[in-house]
């Protein structure tokens, strides 16, 4: 009698496993991150501490109705409690999750798990895809179940998804179109600013006038004939005559617009013109203040005849 108990228990289990599933490991790995990677798993896994210092797993996200959760005191935790229900609006804790995913993947690996890790947890970590790596949401879906096939959020979390996924392009639309609304109007305030600061054509006749004659009244006419004037362009700013004339910065050897100065006809370096002039600095200085008290008085009267 025993033997035929025995015998028929046996028989049922045999029966019993074969009907099971193939099956799955506590958790999978379904993203990385610079080296870090991101787990989707069961309550199994959470509660296993030696299986998570295994895998180096430094942060967990549990969402699940139950506090029986063990956790070493070194694990990062955060806990939302929140049943498997299509009515549960789970979709107030997705940016929450994915902030929470997104700051603890940068230095360990994280797990996101629910009881079995099939829907609640599999939801989270799609709402963090869409939101923090630009995933759609089918792209989404296939990435996690492609490494977890179990995977399966209800209908409830789906539309939840779905409503989020279209928030962010909403959210994304309205940032660009405010970033091309503050673009054009910088565009437009530069311009005006442009405009404004042109110079009219008449001062512009007043800056080109030619002030070698008064730079020095010892020149020879066979000197000048060796010298070839070259204008320069001198920046509006509030630096010195001397500076403005004297420094080598401001040599230029093509044409611009701007007051002219000597440069010799041989073509010699700037610089070494640049030594040149100041060999002669004590020279040369008295005339060129000369020449600077000429040139302000000529401003002086150009603009009292406008």
């Amino acid at each position: 009698m025993s033997k035929w108990l025995d015998m028929n228990l046996t028989c049922t289990q045999i029966s019993f496993k074969t009907q099971q599933p193939y099956s799955y490991n506590p958790m999978n790995c379904v993203f990385e991150l610079d080296s870090h990677k991101l787990y989707l798993g069961n309550i199994n896994a959470a509660n296993d501490a030696q299986y998570l210092r295994k895998h180096d797993v430094g942060a967990v996200l549990s969402v699940i109705d139950t506090s029986d959760i063990k956790l070493e005191k070194s694990v990062i935790h955060l806990w939302i409690a929140a049943e498997d229900c299509e009515s549960v609006q789970l979709i107030r804790y997705f940016d929450q999750a994915s902030n929470f995913i997104q700051n603890n993947l940068k230095h360990t690996n994280v797990l996101v798990h629910c009881y079995a890790g099939i829907s609640r947890s599999s939801s989270l970590i799609i709402a963090y895809l869409l939101k923090c790596q630009g995933y759609s949401l089918k792209e989404a879906i296939n990435k996690i179940k492609s490494q977890r096939p179990q995977v399966d959020p209800n209908d409830g979390f789906l539309e939840q998804l779905k409503e989020y996924e279209d928030k962010l392009k909403s959210t994304k639309t309205n940032q660009n179109s405010s970033l091309n609304k503050s673009a054009s109007k910088y565009l437009s305030l530069n311009s005006s600013l442009e405009k404004q600061t042109s110079v009219p054509k008449g001062r512009q006749s007043i800056s080109n006038f030619n002030i070698y004659c008064n730079l020095n009244s010892e020149v020879t006419k066979t000197n000048i004939r060796n010298l070839q004037l070259k204008t320069i362009k001198i920046p509006n700013t509030k630096s010195s005559f001397l500076e403005k004339s004297c420094s080598p910065s401001n040599i230029n050897t093509q044409k611009s617009q701007g007051k002219t100065f000597f440069s010799n006809s041989k073509h010699e370096d700037p610089w070494k013109q640049y030594q040149q002039i100041k060999n002669q600095e004590t020279v040369w200085n008295k005339q060129i203040l000369g020449m600077k008290n000429i040139y302000s008085n000529h401003s002086r009267q150009h603009s009292l005849n406008q």
